[in-house]
């Protein structure tokens, strides 16, 4: 395919999405392979004895420069839109996607250990510190006039895009009880198959566009590197990661004989708190692979490059290296390894009233710094919902990165879930830069067979079991 490869590699990211964490079922009891992602151990002392995921995606999406214009936030208007909004003018702009396809999947628990084995499609992508100049040629292209025969000079621009199959497992297990306070614990422990990466870090590039033929570099420091999808279909790379958790809950019963599943559960409580790291690892992509860095200041003329013509990846890290100049010949012999987009989070989950609760969950992502790999972006929620065992429905109102606002809505019928975290700008036919909808067909067991409970003529009915005693069953 013969294109402007500098210009692709910038704005592969650009026209992009960020997804958040399904902040509208993470603080549920009675989805356990839906909240597994934001805390392992809201695994343990879950409502639901035993669940199976058959498919699920989540998709959300956001950028702070392309749009849909308000007039065509209707369904049956958006297909006259004949071109998006373009919000130019801002000093940064950043991109974030991350896309998710739920494969079968399966938790099942024993008294108070908790299991779960389950299979996802990962995309993540994000650009993030790219100025008003460069947005502007990446727009506009670098034959843009007004601008030629300045000096520009951007700075920490990262621009990372990752795609991966993984399998997991997941075990947690409460570690004390102390009155009403039980402690639970959790990690999971994933393989990862890489199916594509691409990374650049700019620490520093300043430029000059001569004319529409020739880019004048005076500073290049940075670094870049990418894998050759098509040297396979899906196993490009391996790797492993790990999510840990623990969660702080204050019960409403004693706690110090508690068992779940033994073979009831009542999971009453009054207040619960969550801490954990999320996606710890990172994928080493195979050969061939392309990675350069670039830490010196010569100037370099890359004559000609909007007539660049370039068939693979090979051509494409020869024209770079030559292109911005000064570039060390991959000298420290390292591969090409990226980053999971690592995060650290807290939750907190209140009882209200009966059935109703207010969730709260606070997400950061951890930047790489001086290495190749995908920053997760950081959100701010607060998610008041209505639960019973087979209704749900929630309202979560977020901040991404901590300063864009959305709202949402999410529903569960039995094991059945559907929601979106970013509803605002169609209710309100605003501007909208961004899009989200996440989904689940699960089939769900919300007690032991041993705990049974059913009316006949007024007197409960406790199912009898050669391992456990009749018990009183909770009515939840």
């Amino acid at each position: 395919m013969r294109k402007y490869y500098l210009i692709l590699f910038l704005s592969l990211f650009w026209k992009n999405f960020y997804s958040q964490e399904q902040a509208g079922i993470a603080g549920s009891t009675r989805a356990p392979l839906n909240t597994l992602f934001s805390n392992p151990s809201s695994i343990v002392d879950s409502r639901a004895f035993l669940e199976v995921n058959l498919i699920g995606a989540n998709v959300f999406a956001r950028n702070n420069l392309v749009f849909i214009p308000s007039e065509f936030t209707r369904i049956s208007s958006i297909s006259q839109m004949r071109e998006p909004g373009l919000s130019l003018g801002r000093d940064s702009y950043r991109a974030y996607a991350d896309v998710m396809i739920h494969g079968p999947s399966v938790y099942f628990a024993i008294q108070s250990h908790s299991f779960a084995v389950f299979s996802n499609a990962r995309v993540v992508s994000d650009a993030r510190g790219i100025d008003g100049t460069l947005a502007t040629y990446l727009n506009e292209g670098f034959q843009h006039a007004p601008l030629m025969g300045r000096n520009h000079t951007s700075r920490n621009l990262r621009a990372h895009a990752l795609a991966w199959a993984e399998a997991g497992i997941s075990y947690g297990t409460i570690i004390s009880r102390q009155g009403n306070m039980i402690v639970q614990g959790a990690a999971s422990i994933k393989r990862l198959w890489g199916v594509a990466g691409i990374g650049l870090r700019i620490d520093e590039w300043s430029y000059i566009v001569r004319d529409s033929s020739t880019i004048e570099t005076n500073v290049f420091r940075g670094e870049y590197g990418f894998n050759d999808p098509t040297s396979n279909t899906w196993n490009n790379g391996r790797g492993w990661s790990t999510d840990l958790g623990l969660t702080w809950k204050m019960r409403k019963d004693d706690s110090d004989n508690y068992t779940p599943h033994d073979p009831c559960t009542d999971g009453d409580y009054i207040y619960r708190i969550g801490i954990s790291l999320l996606d710890v690892g990172r994928i080493r992509f195979n050969e061939p692979t392309f990675r350069n860095v670039f830490d010196q200041s010569e100037q370099s003329e890359w004559n000609d490059f909007s007539n660049t013509q370039v068939e693979d990846g090979e051509n494409i890290d020869s024209l770079l290296t030559t292109g911005f100049g000064a570039a060390q010949d991959n000298s420290d012999a390292r591969p090409l390894r990226m980053f999971l987009p690592m995060g650290v989070s807290v939750q907190a989950d209140y009882n209200v009233w009966k059935n109703v609760y207010v969730f709260g969950a606070i997400t950061a992502g951890i930047p790489w710094l001086n290495n190749l790999g995908v920053q997760r972006a950081s959100s701010l929620s607060v998610v008041p919902r209505f639960e019973i065992k087979r209704f749900e429905f929630s309202l979560p109102i977020n901040l991404h990165e901590f300063r864009h606002p959305s709202m949402g809505a999410c529903i569960r019928i039995n094991s059945i879930l559907i929601g979106s975290d970013d509803l605002l700008g169609i209710l309100l036919r605003r501007n909208v830069y961004g899009a989200d909808i996440y989904f689940s067909l699960k089939y769900t067991m919300f007690k032991h067979w041993a705990c049974d409970k059913r009316e006949k003529k007024g007197k409960p009915k406790i199912k009898r079991s050669r391992s456990f005693e009749p018990v009183p069953c909770p009515s939840w």
